[in-house]
């Protein structure tokens, strides 16, 4: 099975695609409306510096806006938009969760090499396994609590820069496959986070709203 092997299966996806489309033009983003959702962000300077190597070779292709430093994450799941859930429901969730992720080993992560998908250029983050453990706790709750189902299937990835118009793939995909080389950058995970997200422009910002320690 292909996802026995992020890192080709990632690139084969991206490698074939005819054309990229905006990932700002997504269903529910209305002016002003916020999200709540289950990030691990990283404090990770091998990330950080890995992430602006990249972002400094496709600088000059406009249909990309990078991805700030403090705005790398890897998203677990999208929660609700923050007007589609009461706050009783929220702390419930947040101490649901809590519990059991306080049976879950902390963990580290390679991020990279380099691919992408329709809307994004993005890193591959292996080994999965522990990403699927945290991502089934978070969607069993998420039912357990009455929250409809995430449709998108769920592959691990963390983003430096979102499409911002629909244009042809190759151009990009020829650059990124001249990154893929790149060493990854080895990250700790040590706790899941549930924030706030929003836009300003043509970037995501966050308010961090609960801090879930994984068991140490």
């Amino acid at each position: 099975m292909s996802e026995h092997d992020p890192v080709h299966d990632d690139w084969e996806r991206f490698r074939v695609l005819p054309s990229m489309t905006d990932h700002w033009d997504r269903p529910g983003w209305t002016p002003g409306r916020s999200s709540f959702h289950w990030f691990l962000t990283f404090d990770s300077a091998a990330l950080r510096d890995l992430a602006a190597t990249c972002q400094q070779q496709l600088h000059d292709l406009a249909c990309l806006d990078p991805v700030p430093a403090e705005g790398l994450h890897l998203t677990v799941r999208r929660l609700a938009f923050t007007d589609e859930i009461d706050p009783a429901t929220l702390v419930a969730v947040t101490r649901r969760v809590a519990e059991r992720c306080r049976d879950q080993p902390a963990f580290r992560l390679r991020v990279g090499p380099l691919a992408g998908s329709s809307g994004a250029v993005r890193f591959t983050v292996t080994p999965w396994e522990p990403l699927i453990r945290l991502r089934g706790s978070v969607d069993d709750v998420s039912s357990a609590c009455g929250l409809p189902a995430v449709e998108r299937r769920f592959r691990p990835h963390v983003g430096i820069a979102y499409c911002n118009r629909d244009t042809p793939a190759e151009p990009i995909i020829h650059r990124v496959a001249g990154l893929r080389d790149l060493p990854p950058a080895e990250v700790s995970v040590a706790d899941l986070r549930l924030v706030r997200l929003y836009r300003e422009g043509r970037t995501y910002q966050w308010d961090t709203v609960a801090v879930v320690p994984l068991s140490a």
